[in-house]
C-alpha cells in the first residue's frame, strides 16, 4: 500500500485497529535533517511492559496511586517507511496479538479511538460558563449524541482536559484576572476597577461596569453589603454591593475580592466604591455582623444609616439553642412574632422577655449579646427609616444566595469565577429586561372599579403595583374610620383594620399630605391601606405625586446618568465580536438544527445531509489550534508567560456563610450529633484506641 503522507498511514492503521477492536499507540520514528519523517512504527497499545520505577524514586511509595497494568508484551505492529518518490509504504508488519480483543460494545472505550473533539470542547466550555460542571456537561453530550459510544470520549477524558486548563492558568490566574479588567476598561472607559498588590501577590481588587454604575444612580439610596461568601481556591472574600431595583429584585452595583478582613481593607473598599459611584453615599446600608465592617462604615460613610442583616443573625439561631426547639410550632411562632412582627419598641421588649423567660434563655450568651445590639437589627427600632425594600427576608436572602451560588465555589480560580460571574450577571440583567418589557407593554388585572387602582397600574411596575393592589383591596375590605378629630392645622383620623390595631392618619392642611402611624409609606414608599382609604373618602381619583415614589415607577430609568466628572454613562459592548457576527452565528446554528431535524427522519435524508456537508467543508480552510489557543479562546484572554501579579496565599479568613437552609429542609434533622463518642464504651473525651475498657472488651 502507498500513502501520500505519514498521517494517511496512521489513519489507515487506526481504522484497521478499530475494526479488529484493539488500541494503537505511536512507537519510534526517525527524522531527516529537515524534520521529514523517514520511518515510524505504529504499535498495539499493549506492546512491551511498563518499566518499574527504581526503589525510592519519586512516586514509588506503596501509598501512592494504584495504577492498572495494561501492557502485556503484544508484538503486533506496522513499520512505515518513506520511499525515494516521497511516498510512504508499509515495509513490515506483524498481525498476531497475544491478548483478546475487546467486544464490540466496548470499542468506543479503546484509548486510541477516544479524543475530546471540538463539539465536546465547545460544550464543556459553554457549560462551565453557565456554571454547569464537567460531569453534567458529559451527560449533555451523551444525550445529544444519542449514546455514550458516540460522544468520542469518556467523562474522565473530559475531566482531564479541563484539569489541564486549570493547571495551565494556575500561576498566571491573578494576572489574567487583572489584565481582563484592563481589557474591559479599554473597550469601555466607564468600566471602573482598582486593585492593590502586596509582595507581588494580588491583595484586593474592586470593579463595577457601566451598567452597575448607572443602576447605582437610580437605585443607590439603599445598599446591601455582604462578605459571607468565600468564593475561590485562595479563600479570598467576595464582597458584593447589591441593591433593589424598580421591580423589587436584587440588583448588582459592584464587587471586590479581599485578601483579609481588617479595617484598613474595608476603608480602602468603601473609599474605592465611592469613587466609582461619583462620591454619592447611600442613605442606608445593611451588612452582616462584623466589627471591621462597622468601623470601616463609621470612617468612610459617617452619614449613612447602618443596620445589621436580621436574616444573617436569625440563621445562626439553630446553632445557639437546642435544635429540637425549632420543631416546636409554638416556639417558632413566638420568636417570629417577636422579631418580625413587632411594630413598636414596647411590643418587641415584652415579647422578647416573654419567650426568653418561657424557654429559660436568660443565661444564653449569644441571645444576651443580640439583645444588647437590638437597635441595629430589630425593625421595630427603625420603622421610620427609608429602607427601600432592602431588608433581607428569608425569601430575598435565598434568592440572593441562589444568584451568587451560580458562580461561587471554594475551588474556583479567579478566571473561572469571572466567566461564571459574567454569565450570571447577564442573566440577572435579562430578567430585569423581561420585567421592564412586561411592565411597559402589558396591563395588570384590575380587581376594583376604583380609579386609584387604575392609576397605580399605569405608573408602578407590576411587582410594586401588586403590593399596592394588596393595600388597596385591604382598604376597601377591612378599613373603617372610627373617629375624626379636627384641629387648627391638621386632622387626625383613627382607622381600624383586620389587624385590630388602631392607626392614626394625620392630614396636614399646609402640605395636603396624609401620614399614617403604620409607617409603611415612609419605610417602603408604597401608600398604605389607611392612606388609600383616606384618599378614596376624599374622592381623589389619582395618586398625588407625593405618594408616587420615583424608584418604583416604570419610567424611573429614563433619565440620563452621569459620573462625578459630568460624563454621560453610556453602556458599550465589551466583547470583541460584533453584534452582526453573533446574529449570523445564531442564525447558522438554528438553520442547521432545522435541517438536521428534517434529515434525521430517514437514512436517505441523513446520507444527503452528510454528502452536502462534506462538499461544504471543502469551501473553508481547516482551523488548526493548539490546546492553549483553545483555552485562551474559552476564557477570552491570553495566558501570559511572564507573570508579575501572583495569586494570594496564606489567607486567614474569619469564616464564611454556610449553605442556606431553604423550605425543602424544614423537615430535615437539624440537631447536632454532639461530641464524638468512643465506639467501645460510648463515652466522650477519648476514642477506642485509648479507652480504659479496651482490655475488658476483648474476648
Amino acid at each position: 500500500m502507498l500513502f501520500d503522507d505519514m498521517e494517511a498511514a496512521h489513519k489507515f492503521y487506526m481504522e484497521y485497529a478499530h475494526s479488529l477492536a484493539f488500541s494503537v499507540r505511536i512507537g519510534q520514528q526517525k527524522l531527516d535533517a529537515n524534520g521529514v519523517v523517514i520511518w515510524k512504527r505504529f504499535l498495539c497499545a499493549r506492546e512491551g511492559y511498563k518499566r518499574e520505577k527504581e526503589e525510592g524514586a519519586s512516586g514509588s511509595s506503596s501509598k501512592g496511586r494504584r495504577s492498572r497494568e495494561s501492557r502485556c508484551g503484544c508484538p503486533a505492529y506496522i513499520y512505515v517507511k518513506r520511499t525515494l518518490e516521497g511516498k510512504y509504504v508499509i515495509a513490515a508488519l506483524y498481525e498476531e496479538h497475544n491478548h483478546a480483543f475487546v467486544t464490540p460494545s466496548k470499542r468506543h472505550l479503546l484509548r486510541s479511538n477516544r479524543s475530546v473533539n471540538k463539539k465536546a470542547k465547545t460544550t464543556l466550555f459553554n457549560c462551565h460558563k453557565a456554571s454547569i460542571g464537567t460531569s453534567q456537561a458529559f451527560r449533555l453530550l451523551q444525550i445529544g449524541a444519542g449514546g455514550f459510544e458516540y460522544v468520542g470520549c469518556t467523562k474522565k477524558d473530559l475531566q482531564n482536559y479541563y484539569s489541564d486548563f486549570r493547571h495551565k492558568i494556575k500561576d498566571a490566574d491573578a494576572q489574567m484576572f487583572i489584565e481582563n479588567l484592563h481589557t474591559l476598561n479599554k473597550l469601555d472607559h466607564n468600566f471602573f476597577f482598582e486593585y492593590e498588590v502586596k509582595d507581588g501577590r494580588l491583595f484586593r481588587v474592586f470593579w463595577a461596569d457601566t451598567t452597575s454604575r448607572k443602576n447605582y444612580v437610580h437605585f443607590g439610596d439603599v445598599l446591601s453589603f455582604d462578605t459571607t461568601y468565600s468564593t475561590n481556591q485562595y479563600d479570598m472574600k467576595f464582597a458584593p454591593f447589591t441593591g433593589v431595583n424598580h421591580h423589587m429584585r436584587s440588583i448588582f452595583f459592584g464587587a471586590a475580592f479581599l485578601a483579609d478582613e481588617k479595617i484598613e481593607s474595608y476603608v480602602w473598599l468603601f473609599n474605592t466604591f465611592l469613587r466609582a459611584m461619583g462620591g454619592k453615599a447611600p442613605s442606608f446600608i445593611v451588612t452582616d455582623e462584623d466589627a471591621s465592617i462597622k468601623a470601616g462604615i463609621a470612617i468612610v460613610l459617617p452619614d449613612t444609616i447602618h443596620r445589621l442583616c436580621m436574616w444573617h443573625i436569625m440563621k445562626k439561631l439553630p446553632e445557639k439553642i437546642d435544635a429540637n426547639l425549632l420543631k416546636d410550632d409554638e416556639f417558632r411562632k413566638m420568636i417570629n412574632l417577636c422579631v418580625w412582627g413587632s411594630e413598636t419598641i414596647e411590643e418587641f421588649e415584652s415579647r422578647w422577655q416573654a419567650w426568653i423567660a418561657k424557654y429559660h434563655f436568660e443565661n444564653n450568651e449569644w441571645l444576651v449579646g443580640r439583645y444588647k445590639i437590638r437597635k441595629s437589627w430589630i425593625p421595630a427600632y427603625f420603622r421610620e427609616i427609608w429602607l427601600g425594600g432592602i431588608l433581607r427576608t428569608t425569601s430575598r436572602s435565598e434568592s440572593a444566595n441562589s444568584f451568587f451560588s451560580r458562580f461561587i465555589g471554594r475551588k474556583l480560580a479567579l478566571v473561572e469565577f469571572w466567566i461564571r460571574f459574567d454569565t450570571a450577571l447577564k442573566c440577572q440583567r435579562q430578567d430585569e429586561l423581561i420585567d421592564d418589557n412586561t411592565s411597559m407593554h402589558t396591563n395588570p388585572k384590575l380587581l376594583t372599579s376604583w380609579e386609584l387602582e387604575r392609576h397605580g397600574g399605569a405608573v408602578f411596575t407590576h411587582e410594586v403595583f401588586r403590593r399596592f393592589q394588596d393595600e388597596l383591596l385591604a382598604a376597601r375590605e377591612h378599613c373603617d374610620v372610627q373617629t375624626t378629630t379636627e384641629m387648627e392645622d391638621r386632622t387626625i383620623i383613627r382607622v381600624v383594620d383586620n389587624s385590630n390595631r388602631p392607626r392614626e392618619v394625620i392630614f396636614v392642611n399646609a402640605d395636603q399630605v396624609h401620614k399614617c402611624s403604620c409607617m409603611l409609606f415612609e419605610s417602603i414608599g408604597i401608600p398604605c391601606r389607611h392612606i388609600i382609604r383616606m384618599l378614596r373618602s376624599a374622592r381623589i381619583s389619582e395618586l398625588p405625586m407625593h405618594y408616587i415614589t420615583k424608584r418604583w415607577t416604570k419610567n424611573c430609568k429614563r433619565e440620563a446618568a452621569f459620573d462625578s466628572e459630568g460624563n454621560l454613562l453610556i453602556e458599550k459592548s465589551i466583547t470583541s465580536m460584533e453584534d452582526s457576527t453573533r446574529r449570523k452565528m445564531a442564525t447558522a446554528r438554528n438553520k442547521f438544527e432545522d435541517i438536521f431535524q428534517m434529515a434525521k427522519t430517514s437514512e436517505e435524508g441523513l446520507d444527503i445531509l452528510i454528502q452536502n456537508l462534506e462538499r461544504l467543508s471543502l469551501l473553508f480552510e481547516p482551523i488548526s489550534r493548539t490546546r492553549q489557543e483553545e483555552q485562551e479562546s474559552f476564557i477570552g484572554m491570553s495566558i501570559p508567560e511572564n507573570v508579575q501579579v501572583h495569586p494570594p496565599s496564606d489567607i486567614r479568613s474569619k469564616g464564611r456563610c454556610k449553605r442556606i437552609v431553604g423550605h425543602a429542609d424544614k423537615h430535615k434533622r437539624t440537631q447536632s450529633s454532639g461530641p464524638r463518642k468512643c465506639s467501645s464504651c460510648k463515652g466522650v473525651g477519648h476514642d477506642r484506641r485509648n479507652c480504659s475498657n479496651k482490655d475488658a472488651a476483648l474476648p
